[in-house]
């Protein structure tokens, strides 16, 4: 017996395979030809973080004190210390309703001297002409020549003085400065107030 079996159906597949391989051919090259999209970043910040930029410390445009001193004695402790004293002589420039009044002073003082640190802290009294005066705490860390004796230093000191006297605007003071040391022992200090935006009037007590 002989089968014969129509064509038809068979042509309509092959078709239909063709088509499919076709429309996948297509959709592949359209994928290769999309351009790869450009990396991105995605930056997570947190919405409770200030954010903060540093500042410089802040200086009066004119120096408060100008002084140069010179030592008078130096005794040694031990292998790390050594004490000193000293006197000078220079200028206070004190503001007052934007006018800066100039007033000249004498200074006495002592320190002690860490070789360990290079550092010094002490007080000093300066006395202006009229006999009023002003003590200074002070420190201070400097680099030292060994082999010239010069030397640079960084001076932060406090002002205490009569808070009604003629030396007023200083008391509580806090000044900053440079002290620029000669081999023979004579030192040029110059102090800029520090304007803290933090005043001590604004400290309570408890």
């Amino acid at each position: 017996m002989t089968v014969i079996t129509s064509t038809k159906p068979l042509l309509m597949m092959t078709i239909n395979l063709l088509i499919s391989i076709a429309l996948t051919a297509i959709s592949l090259t359209a994928v290769e030809a999309q351009p790869l999209a450009a990396p991105t970043t995605t930056l997570i910040s947190d919405s409770n973080t200030t954010n903060t930029t540093s500042s410089a410390i802040d200086l009066s445009q004119q120096p408060v004190l100008q002084e140069r001193t010179r030592i008078d004695t130096a005794t040694q402790i031990n292998y790390a210390y050594m004490s000193i004293t000293f006197t000078g002589n220079g200028t206070l420039t004190l503001p007052n309703n934007n006018i800066n009044n100039r007033v000249n002073f004498t200074s006495n003082g002592s320190a002690l001297i860490s070789f360990m640190t290079q550092s010094s802290q002490g007080t000093e009294i300066i006395r202006t002409n009229d006999g009023t005066t002003a003590t200074l705490t002070f420190y201070e860390i400097a680099k030292l020549n060994p082999v010239t004796g010069e030397g640079e230093g960084i001076i932060i000191a406090e002002v205490s003085t009569n808070p009604s006297g003629p030396l007023a605007p200083l008391n509580g003071m806090v000044l900053a400065g440079i002290d620029d040391i000669r081999p023979n022992g004579e030192s040029n200090v110059t102090l800029w107030e520090w304007e803290s935006r933090i005043s001590n009037l604004a400290i309570l007590p408890i």
